[in-house]
């Protein structure tokens, strides 16, 4: 034998070792027992999910490729599903509704119980700290809404969203950027955010138990089953697919419908981009065929896009998703029709606004966006105070909460009433429900009175102006800045130096304050003395019903023309006075 053949049998041995050596090092260990779709169906108490799992097809995806996180309801949960949703068995569920339910109990990526509670946005956690960024809590499902379709029309240049197709004469096809988002709930990030087991228990009907993790509300029973391919971690209830803000207003329930206040959401705040990237990489487009345009729909003037997955700040290369949610409360369609008939517009039996479509920017930003917050809603924040338990403008009742329900991208309150704005109903009510006295409610805006004349507790003397009686003597007028921004300023013509001066925010408070008062008793039977909220006083004469300053109102800003003032009543109920209208500014 040659030394060239020994040397051959040696390089053969070493060669056999190294490949029973990588056999040895890939292969799968007795204990671990496949990937995930494996990994439950060998556990004996969640056939019934395995079920839902092979029914969907995403066994088939489990057992394949990709890295994913399952949460699997036990068989005594799904039979409790079935029970209250009066199905028989897995099976008869509709397809679509399964695959939803199904989809939502599986999350992106490999998550240990350990690692869901140690993320933040900006990677892992090492050390515990106050910073609320540090203390990630939601997770990317693998459910995604399909493509929907929106139907339009314009008027005045605008695009509006219509619930009803017949009054439509466009559609838009919106793309849908993000999966859906579930919560997981634990000790360190309640604790950090100053949350309670009772805000728990506000929308999951449940107490959170310190020292369990909840995905949703269902409580993680049994975690960390290791499979080749992810995690499973066995969960006490079925978790329904999370809606959001627009799929929350949208849905009927017996005796609770939402759709009025989502129909003056669409009318007035809906912008619409097109996405042609999202466009050109639709299916269709490679097979050659014509395809819908694709479009961004978003809702610039509202504190969150209502049907957007993601609740962070986009473009940031950070997904704050994970650790942002936004609140929204919304009355009923009875509750919310009672104050539109019954004091917005002229059904109430007033020269109110003539119907809920043409309001002005301005007053749509009371009744509908102050609704949409851009934090959540719990019962122990100032938020809810806030809104709930504070006296203010528009403080709601919260024994009449009929709906508590957390959202994939919000909180959701639903109110059977509707406490509109003291600015509607109290002295100030005219200024804010008649399109006459447009200008003059702008001015209050813009001066930032509006509040404290309407939530003044006693009996006050307001006398507005008119939109025509401004304009005649120029006195204020308004000056847009930008009209689709809602931005302006006012001006007056200035008699004495025959030249348009700019009114500052003071000035026009001062000229407003000095308008409404409280009456002062006096012993005289024919003039009441009002002592404004400026400091002035106003005397009234009723033996001939005219009414001024301790100096004579004039025809226009520093005018020289004597005017009289001769009040006229404006009949709207308030809580706390009367108003009368006048046309001419009072002087001091």
């Amino acid at each position: 034998m040659t030394w060239k053949f020994f040397l051959g049998i040696f390089f053969s041995l070493c060669v056999g070792c190294e490949e029973y050596g990588l056999k040895e090092k890939y292969k799968r260990p007795d204990w671990l027992p496949g990937k995930l779709y494996t990994a439950v169906t060998v556990q004996e108490n969640l056939s019934m999910f395995a079920e839902c799992l092979r029914l969907t097809g995403l066994d088939t995806i489990l057992d394949v490729s990709g890295s994913f996180t399952v949460f699997a309801p036990t068989d005594e949960a799904i039979e409790q599903y079935l029970s209250e949703n009066q199905y028989a068995s897995v099976s008869n569920i509709p397809p679509d509704e399964l695959e939803r339910i199904t989809e939502f109990h599986i999350i992106q990526n490999p998550w240990s119980l350990e690692q869901l509670q140690s993320l933040s946005i900006y990677g892992w956690r090492t050390v515990d700290d106050e910073n609320r960024n540090s203390y990630a809590y939601k997770r990317q499902t693998i459910f995604k809404n399909p493509v929907q379709k929106y139907w339009t029309t314009r008027k005045n240049n605008k695009e509006m969203v219509v619930i009803d197709s017949t009054i439509s004469n466009h559609y838009k096809r919106v793309f849908v950027g993000s999966r859906k988002y579930a919560p997981v709930f634990y000790d360190a990030y309640l604790d950090v955010n100053d949350l309670t087991s009772e805000d728990f228990y506000f929308y999951f009907e449940r107490a959170f138990e310190p020292g369990n993790v909840y995905y949703a509300g269902a409580k993680i029973l049994q975690a960390d089953i290791l499979a080749e391919n992810g995690f499973v971690h066995i969960i006490d209830r079925v978790v329904n697919p999370m809606l959001n803000a627009q799929e929350l207003l949208e849905r009927d329930l017996p005796g609770e419908s939402y759709k009025l206040f989502l129909e003056m959401a669409y009318w007035y705040y809906p912008t619409f981009e097109a996405n042609m990237s999202a466009t050109y990489n639709q299916p269709e487009v490679r097979l050659g065929a014509l395809v819908d345009t694709l479009w961004d729909l978003n809702y610039p003037d509202l504190a969150f896009a209502l049907q957007k997955e993601s609740t962070g700040t986009e473009g940031t290369g950070i997904n704050e998703t994970m650790v942002r949610h936004n609140g929204l409360f919304a009355p009923t369609d009875i509750a919310f029709r009672e104050f539109i008939d019954g004091i917005l517009t002229d059904k109430s039996g007033f020269p109110h606004w003539g119907d809920y479509r043409i309001l002005p920017r301005d007053l749509c930003e009371i009744i509908v966006a102050r609704h949409f917050k851009s934090a959540p809603i719990y019962p122990s924040t100032n938020l809810y105070q806030q809104i709930f338990m504070e006296e203010g403008s528009f403080q709601q009742n919260e024994g009449d909460i009929i709906r508590r329900e957390f959202g994939s991208n919000c909180t959701f309150i639903g109110l059977d009433t509707y406490v509109p704005d003291r600015v509607f109903t109290s002295v100030t009510g005219p200024v804010f429900l008649r399109p006459t006295y447009s200008i003059f409610r702008r001015a209050m805006l813009y001066a930032g009175v509006q509040e404290a004349i309407a939530n003044h507790p006693g009996e006050l003397y307001f006398f507005p102006i008119p939109d025509y009686a401004l304009e005649s003597d120029s006195s204020l007028i308004i000056n847009w800045i930008d009209y689709d921004e809602n931005r302006y300023n006012f001006q007056a013509l200035d008699r004495y130096m025959h030249e348009m001066v700019t009114l500052g925010r003071n000035t026009i408070r001062n000229l407003i304050m000095n308008q409404v008062g409280t009456p002062i008793p006096n012993d005289s039977t024919d003039q009441e003395i009002i002592r404004t909220l400026r400091g002035n006083f106003i005397t009234w004469d009723h033996s001939d019903n005219t009414i001024r300053g301790t100096l004579p109102s004039t025809w226009g800003y520093n005018g020289s023309i004597v005017t009289t003032c001769y009040p006229g009543p404006l009949h709207e109920p308030s809580d706390n006075g009367k108003a009368w209208s006048v046309n001419y500014w009072f002087n001091f």
